[in-house]
């Protein structure tokens, strides 16, 4: 006869609450009214009439990025993402485009209609070597101060 398998000890019932959401985290109303205040908001900019609208908007080049842009009276900025296939593969033009969008969602920029393109050499660009070339190349085509 063989002994008895020990009993496992079953681990203590955990609260079915998400983690912070007790009495003292923040609720997501503020959360959102918080980052709407910031500036933080993006749109995509969609269809080709937008794209086409923007040849007649302001332009200035950096060393890894274009921009060219028009005021936008109608809320929040509306931003496109040109990286072609020249900078690289489909990996490497992603992690540009989601470098881009994370620089634009943190500078506060005014209502507008802007267009991003990066130029091949943002494929070997650091993430603060991207954000100095966009913010430079922002003041240079006169949207930020």
């Amino acid at each position: 006869m063989t002994p008895p398998k020990p009993r496992r000890r079953t681990p203590p019932l955990r609260s079915l609450e998400p983690p912070g959401s007790g009495a003292d985290a923040v609720q997501p109303e503020m959360v959102n009214k918080a980052a709407r205040a910031s500036g933080s908001r993006l749109e995509s900019l969609k269809g080709e009439w937008a794209f086409a609208r923007l040849k007649k908007g302001r332009a200035a080049r950096g060393r890894l990025v274009s921009v060219r842009w028009l005021p936008n009276r109608t809320g929040p900025v509306k931003v496109g993402l040109v990286v072609s296939k020249k900078v690289g593969k489909a990996v490497v033009r992603n992690k540009i485009r989601r470098r881009m969008r994370e620089i634009l969602r943190h500078m506060l920029l005014p209502p507008c209609d802007l267009m991003v393109v990066a130029q091949p050499e943002a494929a070997t660009a650091g993430y603060a070597e991207l954000y100095r070339d966009l913010a430079f190349t922002l003041k240079k085509s006169g949207l930020i101060q």
